[in-house]
């Protein structure tokens, strides 16, 4: 008795867990939209921001629809992926802010709205959230098995003309896909905003007079004329190209900004410089720029720097510490870009390497964490839990022995320049070696110079009291973090 009823309860655990994938039902009424007036900064990006963002932001938002800006939305959908790891060629960009202005530039390059109407009585928005809010799913209920999710999932951009078709096939699909849907109120109000004409306001980012005191700091300074500082301001610029600045005295109020090239000096309106690369050639005049990171912050690309009084006075003292000159200023040219250490050569050496140590929890998450956004793309091959401690200057022959340097500077160019990967069995015949030789020279040099070999007095102490000299590193599937200590 004791065993049937063992058997008969174990049938009854095991058909309870098959019973969770019962498809939802249909809901046959839906919130009215509301009358109230609806603003899109003050209404609308809250709800995108909580409830659309996770996946529609950074650079592998579903269909190329990003929502952390306004803009996002009035370029709409393309049916290409900006993460395809079959091509062999490089594809346009499609940078928002950058390249394109308007919204009939963005339909030009294949993107289509999903906002307009069209013959449609409903725009493609409302029809996805529209049908995502007949399906909401129980809570602690097992998701339809036809829904396929995951980083594998096939993405269905489908324009609101083929809608329809899209429904049939994937009934249980709209949006918010496969979480928590919209509340009631929260649909209310999207499909308010939607019948009161979608309006979308540009979110306004005026600076404070503090904030613009040290934007003309800086910006003063990193425009100098002489050779010298434009060769700083060039090295300072391709290295923190993708942080997210700060300055350190705004306290409550932070907010966040970006180094930016415009061909158009301080004082007046910005105009990108839009280059595929940070180290192209400008084409043009160039003006380094600092300006407010617009939209949503998101924690991928969210990589920060402090850049106030104390960052100011730092940098300062790193690169006009000693009196070096600069004889002719690089170009822009393949070699220029492939190799930094030859490009940015007559920056004395300990001035950058030492820059980069006060700030390498910075410069390990740049390379470490992102911003690819799709982290498999870099980080399936080393997942990892592991430490980092760095070189001191003062026994690293790079820094000290100048014979080394030259020596070894000619051999550190890294490939990437080329836009066809079918070059890539030249670059590694090429590359390689240079790395056997770059290796060669260096354990020569070390075992010459520390002949006992390495000690642990060599390690980077942070100068007593920088925290960035340890640095805990985690990889994993799809991310990274880097932490100090």
């Amino acid at each position: 008795m004791a065993k049937a009823f063992a058997l008969v309860f174990l049938g009854l655990i095991l058909l309870s867990g098959c019973a969770e994938t019962v498809a939802p039902p249909e809901t046959e009424a839906l919130p009215t939209p509301t009358q109230t007036p609806v603003s899109f900064n003050e209404h609308v990006r809250p709800i995108l921001e909580t409830k659309c963002l996770a996946c529609h932001s950074c650079f592998d938002a579903p269909c190329q629809l990003k929502m952390e800006y306004s803009d996002g939305l009035i370029r709409g959908a393309h049916p290409q992926s900006v993460y395809n790891g079959t091509r062999l060629e490089k594809q346009a960009t499609t940078r928002l802010g950058i390249d394109a202005d308007t919204e009939q530039q963005w339909r030009d390059l294949g993107f289509y709205s999903v906002l307009a109407r069209g013959d449609q009585t409903r725009s493609l928005f409302e029809n996805m959230i529209r049908l995502g809010k007949r399906h909401d799913f129980a809570p602690n209920s097992k998701l339809p098995e036809d829904i396929e999710l995951g980083l594998s999932r096939s993405n269905q951009c489908v324009s609101n003309n083929n809608f329809a078709d899209y429904a049939d096939d994937h009934p249980y699909e709209g949006m918010p896909l496969a979480v928590a849907g919209l509340s009631d109120d929260e649909y209310a109000t999207l499909t308010g905003w939607l019948s009161q004409g979608g309006a979308i306001s540009p979110l306004i980012l005026e600076t404070s007079a503090q904030e613009q005191s040290h934007i003309k700091r800086w910006e003063n300074w990193l425009n100098g004329e002489s050779g010298r500082q434009q060769l700083v301001s060039r090295w300072l610029y391709e290295h923190l190209y993708l942080a997210h600045l700060y300055f350190e005295d705004a306290g409550a109020d932070t907010r966040f900004f970006e180094l930016v090239r415009s061909h158009t000096p301080p004082g007046q309106p910005i105009d990108i410089i839009a280059t595929r690369r940070p180290n192209d050639a400008p084409n043009g005049p160039l003006y380094y720029r600092i300006r407010p990171v617009a939209g949503s912050i998101v924690h991928k690309r969210h990589i920060t720097f402090a850049f106030g009084p104390e960052a100011f006075k730092r940098t300062r003292s790193l690169f006009e510490a000693t009196d070096w000159r600069v004889e002719s200023l690089p170009d822009y040219s393949r070699a220029s870009r492939a190799n930094p250490f030859a490009t940015f050569a007559a920056i004395p050496a300990r001035a950058r390497y030492q820059f980069m140590l006060d700030n390498a929890e910075y410069f390990t998450r740049t390379f470490i964490r992102g911003p690819v956004c799709r982290g498999q793309i870099a980080t399936d091959v080393i997942r990892d839990h592991f430490w980092t401690v760095f070189h001191d200057p003062d026994d690293d022959l790079f820094i000290t022995d100048a014979d080394y340097r030259e020596s070894v500077t000619p051999l550190l160019a890294l490939p990437g320049q080329d836009n066809d990967l079918l070059d890539l069995g030249d670059n590694w015949s090429l590359y390689r070696g240079k790395r056997n030789r770059y290796t060669e020279l260096r354990n020569q040099a070390y075992r010459n110079s520390y002949p006992d070999g390495a000690a642990l007095d060599h390690i980077w102490d942070g100068d007593g009291n920088n925290t960035n000299a340890l640095l805990t590193i985690f990889r994993h599937h799809d991310n990274a973090s880097v932490q100090r200590g």
